[in-house]
């Protein structure tokens, strides 16, 4: 005896947008990943936490997952130096959904969030250079040791204002976009 199930058009329409939605999401982020290489790399935390964020609704896993699981396995295929600062940025995908959206997926502007989101960003840059340099023998970290002058302060200096910019640019990029776009017929 089989049972026949049959699902419901929500359901299939729900499955059609998380896809959609993810599809998107992933197009972006390897256009972000093909445009900005090299040293121009840095431009893409700028644009992918926020694509992430923006097409994987608060509370769905599933598109989330769709997303990390396809942008993971594109850039081992295609871009293999960049595998740790994606999942940095899938890192700050979430991170930025916690502390700088509501449960509507509206811009909220706190202090604490953007300081908490930029010190996740200089955490996430910090740990991307150095695993980058130890795994792919890229010398990040020493290039930005030589651009520090080998001070530790002001290497920090660096991350501080990266983070922080990286932070307000994420931010603008939200409340630009989800200004103009209604995100629920979207995502």
């Amino acid at each position: 005896m089989s049972i026949n199930r049959q699902e419901s058009p929500m359901d299939a329409k729900n499955q059609i947008n998380v896809l959609t939605r993810s599809a998107l999401a992933l197009a972006l982020s390897v256009v972000s990943l093909l445009l900005f290489r090299g040293t121009t790399s840095i431009v893409s935390a700028f644009i992918i936490p926020v694509v992430i964020a923006l097409f994987s609704k608060r509370n769905e896993v599933l598109s989330f997952v769709y997303i990390a699981t396809s942008l993971i396995m594109m850039t081992v295929l295609f871009f293999q130096t960049q595998i740790i600062f994606i999942i940095g940025y899938l890192l700050l995908s979430l991170v930025l959904k916690h502390f700088l959206m509501d449960s509507a997926m509206k811009v909220k502007f706190s202090f604490t969030g953007i300081l908490k989101y930029s010190f996740a960003v200089m955490t996430i840059l910090f740990l991307g250079i150095w695993l980058t340099q130890m795994i792919f023998l890229i010398p990040l970290h020493d290039m930005m040791l030589r651009f520090s002058n080998n001070h530790p302060l002001r290497y920090l200096g660096i991350l501080l204002v990266e983070g922080i910019a990286i932070a307000l640019v994420n931010l603008l990029f939200l409340k630009a976009i989800t200004s103009r776009i209604k995100l629920n017929n979207l995502v």
